[in-house]
């Protein structure tokens, strides 16, 4: 059917009159929308400021509500505050919706400000008329008493949102200042310390709801952060699952690295980072190149998590006959896989892995060798496992001398480690054991040692001779980029190599026929050196501190160095004083001593001359 010429006609001549109105109508209101532009950009600072202010006082609202609730009074002015919080929110997202001239790019591009108004709208109508049972079936669903509650907290989840987007935000400001790599990484390790101590002193974290005190909450939160895992509270028994998952989000950040994290997350809220910033990171994770920084930041995550992953999922399968509910059972599989591969050592199980049930099971003892192992390697070495050296042909398979170095001693301490176990312990702590499991727990113990923390045995029953091993064994440590500690095996390789240089005579000091730089001597010296001088002053204060067995003192000074996680089981017994001295220990021995050191350094620039040459006897 054809429409009639005549109608068409006439739909067209009043299209055109409409528009031309529409037009004018828009060109006598043009100076109105360029005043309405001029006060909506001069409004959204002050906007934005609202915004930061309603988050404050979110927070505010929630450390009142979880640790002064008690108190009725803290609660009648709680609810003030959350008032005000859902008052000011709807304030102001109207206000920037009537100032805007393109109130639709307004509500595109705050999608989820636009929803959360909408329901609060539409909520706040529904509880006017007194409709507020028609929301019964959402109160039911999240167990809110009240409607007002639950759209407050809504609005408060929204606005820490909002405030953590907006931190985030800040860290291409932050790389764009040009400060030393190791300032930032230092500052950035604190700040996550202090933010996991708040938590940790929350009442939901303990499951007494007295929440830990300050110090047992700083020295958790420094534990976990810089993954060592030892523990003044049973991870197990005394903190709640909020308070285990807080733990699991700091070991997980503090292993991977928290600028890792947050430059990815920078990545999606802004549309990249300048080259001033790529040189920066370019530092922080070692890259030559400060092209493939970002591409090295998306392996380091991707190939972590799936790896995770994949341990999870092993542990899932090994632990089917110890937990029958498998919720917990996965659970707990998450939590171990992500300590194990960080090699933090933290377990939610109170024995850790020395119970019958998990020592001896294969399935558990290979799962958690394999991650610690792994994480240890460090993310450079794995990437040119998994892709082979790219300034090489893959097909001929060149290992860098870095990656070369890191295989050989990581193996050859593996296997020496397990030799010496096995011999030391055969007729002592092994002797009740079967041929087969001796084996299995000397090559456990000797992996976790380096690392890890975790504990298939009584640490506290091993030999003296055993104990020595140990304490060498976890002073070096895995490699480095790792997410493990200790002063790396490729810093005592090269003081190994350099050393066998001297004693037959070279000039130069060369590996697979490749020479070490001398900067890279002179790098692996200081920090052999800055560690020995901590483990001693450390040591030397915990004997005025702490009136407990030497040999027990020194083993908590190592694994705290080097970041490992085993103990004698003085943990929780050193005193205040003890406790703030393995903090540090645990602090510096993470983020590093020659990166502390040269975080406050007043480095020099290299000079053009050279004093005449004169030498000292050294030996």
């Amino acid at each position: 059917m054809h429409t009639p010429r005549k109608w068409r006609r006439s739909f067209l001549y009043y299209l055109a009159q409409t528009r031309s109105k529409v037009k004018s109508l828009r060109n006598s209101f043009k100076d109105v929308e360029v005043e309405l532009y001029d006060l909506n950009k001069k409004a959204a600072p002050y906007s934005r400021f609202l915004n930061i202010v309603l988050a404050s006082l979110t927070i505010i609202s929630l450390v009142m509500s979880d640790i002064l609730l008690l108190d009725s009074h803290y609660g009648l002015i709680n609810s003030y505050f959350e008032f005000a919080i859902v008052i000011g929110f709807v304030f102001n997202y109207l206000f920037r919706l009537i100032l805007t001239s393109k109130r639709m790019e307004l509500i595109k591009s705050k999608i989820l400000e636009t929803i959360l108004f909408g329901f609060l709208m539409i909520s706040g109508f529904l509880m006017f008329l007194d409709y507020e049972n028609i929301l019964k079936i959402l109160l039911e669903l999240t167990g809110i008493e009240s409607a007002f509650a639950l759209l407050a907290i809504l609005t408060k989840i929204y606005l820490l949102v909002y405030l953590i987007v907006k931190v985030v935000q800040a860290l291409p400001i932050l790389l764009a200042l040009k400060q030393h790599p190791a300032q930032v990484i230092v500052s950035s390790y604190f700040s996550f310390i202090l933010l996991g101590m708040i938590l940790l002193m929350l009442p939901r974290s303990t499951v007494d709801n007295a929440g830990l005190d300050f110090i047992d909450a700083l020295f958790t939160s420094t534990s976990a952060v810089c993954v060592t895992g030892l523990v003044v509270v049973d991870t197990a028994t005394q903190l709640t699952t909020f308070g285990q998952v807080v733990v699991l989000m700091l070991i997980e950040i503090g292993g991977l690295g928290i600028l890792t994290f947050a430059t990815l997350f920078a990545l999606f809220l802004s549309s990249g980072l300048g080259v001033g910033q790529m040189t920066f990171l370019k530092g922080v994770i070692s890259e030559d190149s400060a092209g493939e920084t970002l591409n090295t930041i998306k392996k380091i995550l991707g190939i972590s998590i799936f790896i995770q992953i994949l341990g999870a999922i092993g542990y899932y399968i090994s632990w089917t006959e110890v937990f029958s509910d498998s919720g917990f059972r996965l659970y707990n599989a998450v939590f171990h896989s992500v300590s194990a591969f960080c090699n933090a050592g933290f377990s939610i199980i109170s024995n850790s892995l020395a119970d019958p049930e998990n020592a001896l099971n294969w399935g558990v003892n290979i799962t958690t060798i394999l991650l610690v192992v792994i994480g240890g390697l460090g993310f450079t070495t794995i990437w040119e496992l998994v892709k082979g050296n790219r300034n090489r042909s893959i097909k001929q398979w060149n290992l860098s001398i870095h990656t070369r170095l890191v295989l050989i001693s990581t193996a050859v301490l593996i296997v020496g480690g397990t030799v010496a176990f096995l011999s030391l312990e055969w007729n002592g702590i092994l002797k009740d054991y079967a041929t087969s499991d001796k084996f299995l727990v000397s090559l456990f113990q000797s992996v976790i040692t380096r690392t890890a923390g975790f504990n298939s045995v009584d640490i506290g029953a091993l030999n003296m001779s055993t104990t020595v091993i140990f304490l060498a064994l976890m002073i070096i440590g895995a490699s480095p980029a790792s997410t493990a500690g200790g002063i790396k095996t490729t810093t005592i390789s090269v003081i190994i190599l350099a050393a066998w240089a001297v004693i037959t005579g070279k000039n130069k000091v060369e590996f697979s026929r490749r020479t070490i730089m001398p900067q890279t001597i002179f790098t692996a010296l200081t920090a052999f050196t800055l560690a020995a001088i901590c483990l001693f002053v450390f040591t030397f204060a915990l004997t005025i501190t702490e009136d407990l067995p030497f040999l027990d003192l020194i083993f908590e000074e190592f694994s705290a160095f080097a970041t490992v996680g085993l103990s004698r089981g003085i943990t929780p017994l050193l005193s205040d004083g003890g406790k703030y001295i393995i903090i540090i220990s645990m602090f510096i021995g993470r983020v590093g001593s020659v990166t502390l050191a040269l975080a406050f350094a007043n480095r020099k620039r290299i000079s053009n001359y050279n004093y005449p040459t004169e030498a000292v006897i050294v030996a």
